[in-house]
């Protein structure tokens, strides 16, 4: 097992707000767009969402003994009490928002995972926070490790440990 890492920079931080209706990847994606973010940081994502799809890891028989298994679905309404997450994109160009967060249900239950892109629409609000990491690209390639494809940083310098 190794460490991959390539150094860089935060710059450029971002104020989002999300309007109701709206999913919450989709517009951080609109916003990475509009602003030219390929590689950048989700320090504070809160808010309320009408429903929550997020994924889990679960048992399975591979050489982990986990993945993601199917989508958990929690109608609302639900406050979005933290949302962290990576921006990269995929190896032809499209966007990987990488987002985990955490969420309260009406009985004050707490749930939280991998977030599903166009499958979390925002109740009232949404804030978020992004930055800009310069002088490295977060790329969402195959790592034969792991059999499965991962944000890994690449840098005009790339190292490896």
């Amino acid at each position: 097992m190794g460490v991959n890492f390539a150094k860089g920079h935060l710059s450029n931080a971002v104020m989002i707000r999300i309007e109701p209706g709206f999913d919450l990847i989709e517009g951080i994606e609109n916003v990475c767009q509009k602003f030219e973010i390929e590689s950048g940081v989700i320090t504070c994502c809160i808010g309320s969402l009408q429903k929550a799809s997020y994924f889990l890891p679960v048992p399975l028989e591979n050489r982990f003994g986990t993945g993601y298994g199917d989508p958990n679905i929690l109608d609302g309404p639900l406050e979005l009490l933290s949302g962290q997450g990576m921006i990269g994109k995929e190896e032809n160009g499209e966007y990987f928002i990488h987002l985990h967060g955490l969420v309260s249900d009406k009985d004050r239950n707490v749930h939280g995972g991998h977030l599903i892109k166009g499958e979390n629409p925002v109740l009232i609000t949404c804030e978020i926070m992004i930055s800009r990491i310069q002088g490295v690209k977060m790329i969402r390639t195959y790592d034969p490790k792991v059999d499965m494809k991962v944000l890994m940083p690449f840098s005009q310098l790339k190292h490896t440990l």
